[in-house]
């Protein structure tokens, strides 16, 4: 058996049975330098130990079959989110996660997305989930003599104050270009402390039934998505007078964005707002950067002759706008970005099919909306 069997054949189901039978101790994992036995350990007993709902847990056990040993650690992630008074049992929870497919990535952004739907319906969710508000971290020293704490808050509250933080970095980057990305963030992040740093213009993509809806005050069970990678129900846009923000976009589910109005009119931010709204993140498989911290990217370069014009851009993060194959005659490296019909795809450098971005939030881009 060489390597790459033994790693099919390393499934999660397989290391908790043998937990659970004993025929694997923790003592026998931490002697390898499994970082988290203990939690094996807990796992193993949920999936194997006494319970009431043994049909439900051989249930999970059946759907988790094929899952790797990270993959269930996302979804014992997820289920741990699962506020009380849900539509759904953390049994019934665990069943259906267990049956994700796809990457560690993809399962974890999927997992997340159908629990916050679940806990959307929790009556009083918003007080409960803030209450697990934290910042964390600060206590241990790396080698540098630099220290990390990790902030966790809602996400329009942390979109929010993140998007100061880079309005602020980018000035600080533009007066030394000498500085990193990380670095002026972190100096933004100082000076912003003590005062509150300006927002980012957020365009809120609304397929016309529902912003009926919501102008009705009728929308609270749709959930729409914003420019800045974070979601918002009908209800919540009305509380936040949506009406004040001014914007609408016109979307062709081929073409993409055909217009934007507002009382004046920038053809170059008239671009960007169709295209963020487009995309919601950058269209490259995996990526989650949101669109409101993407560059232009032109599909058919400008030293090609592409034209700056919608048909031909797209949102992309610096990474994969840096990567792009722009010379279609040279041998291709990283893949290209490509529109098609129904939005940009990544062809991929070994000429296999187009990929899409298919992280969760996508559904609710303007492109996913236009074509339902």
């Amino acid at each position: 058996m060489n390597t790459l069997e033994m790693l099919r054949a390393l499934r999660a189901m397989t290391v908790l049975g043998d937990i659970a039978s004993g025929a694997v101790t923790v003592a026998d994992l931490e002697a390898l330098g499994i970082r988290d036995a203990a939690a094996w350990a807990r796992h193993a007993a949920t999936y194997h130990g006494p319970t009431r709902q043994r049909a439900r847990q051989a249930a999970a056990r059946a759907a988790g079959a094929g899952l790797s040993p990270d993959a269930l650690m996302v979804v014992e992630k997820h289920v741990r989110k699962l506020l009380a008074g849900a539509a759904v049992t953390e049994w019934e929870l665990r069943v259906e996660l267990c049956a994700l497919r796809g990457t560690v990535e993809e399962i974890d952004r999927a997992a997340a997305t159908r629990v916050r739907e679940y806990n959307r319906g929790v009556e009083d969710a918003e007080r409960k989930a803030y209450g697990r508000r934290a910042l964390k971290g600060g206590k241990n020293t790396d080698a540098l003599g630099n220290r990390t704490f990790t902030v966790t808050g809602p996400e329009r509250v942390i979109a929010d104050v993140l998007g100061g933080i880079r309005t602020v970095a980018g000035q600080l980057r533009r007066d030394d270009p000498r500085l990193t990305y990380e670095q002026a963030m972190f100096d933004a992040f100082l000076d912003t402390r003590g005062g509150g740093p300006a927002r980012e213009v957020v365009i809120t993509v609304l397929p016309l039934p529902e912003s009926t809806k919501v102008l009705r005050q009728e929308g609270d069970e749709t959930v729409f998505a914003r420019t800045d990678g974070t979601t918002i129900t009908g209800a919540e846009l009305v509380a936040e007078a949506m009406v004040e923000e001014g914007y609408v976009g016109i979307f062709d589910p081929v073409r993409g964005g055909v217009n934007v109005y507002r009382d004046e009119r920038f053809a170059n931010f008239k671009q960007r707002v169709l295209l963020s709204a487009e995309t919601i993140l950058c269209p490259h498989p995996g990526c989650t950067t949101p669109a409101n911290q993407c560059q232009v990217h032109h599909l058919t370069a400008w030293e090609q002759g592409g034209e700056t014009n919608i048909e031909n851009l797209s949102m992309a993060c610096a990474v994969h706008n840096a990567r792009n194959d722009d010379d279609p005659n040279a041998p291709p490296r990283n893949g290209r970005l490509e529109r098609r019909a129904g939005g940009v795809v990544h062809l991929p450098p070994d000429g296999g099919p187009p990929r899409e971005n298919i992280h969760p939030i996508r559904t609710l881009s303007a492109m996913a909306l236009s074509r339902t």
